[in-house]
């Protein structure tokens, strides 16, 4: 196991995680007072650790049946449809949200 080679994973999955779905949902129940501190923690920390099972386990499949180079030019056109998509929302019917 190479930490050099870890730094990069932690630091992208960090930064597209800060102010995701997953922590408005821990800071709600934090703020609803739901179950502990610990519990919530833990609780969201398993979630997380499962999830990013599932995608290693399904990536690592998808990467057996795929090349790598068509799964990078796949995931840039996707994020490109996504950013067509967001940006003509917010400039066609979402305008008033601006």
């Amino acid at each position: 196991m190479e930490l050099k080679a870890m730094w990069p994973i932690f630091l992208t999955v960090l930064l597209a995680e800060l102010g995701d779905k997953t922590q408005v949902a821990a800071l709600t129940f934090a703020a609803g007072r739901s179950a502990g501190r610990l519990e919530i923690f833990l609780a969201a920390s398993l979630a997380l650790v499962f999830s990013t099972l599932v995608a290693v386990l399904l990536g690592d499949l998808i990467s057996r049946l795929v090349s790598p180079r068509i799964l990078k030019i796949l995931a840039g056109l996707a994020f490109i449809v996504m950013g067509g998509i967001f940006i003509h929302q917010a400039l066609g019917a979402g305008h008033a949200d601006l």
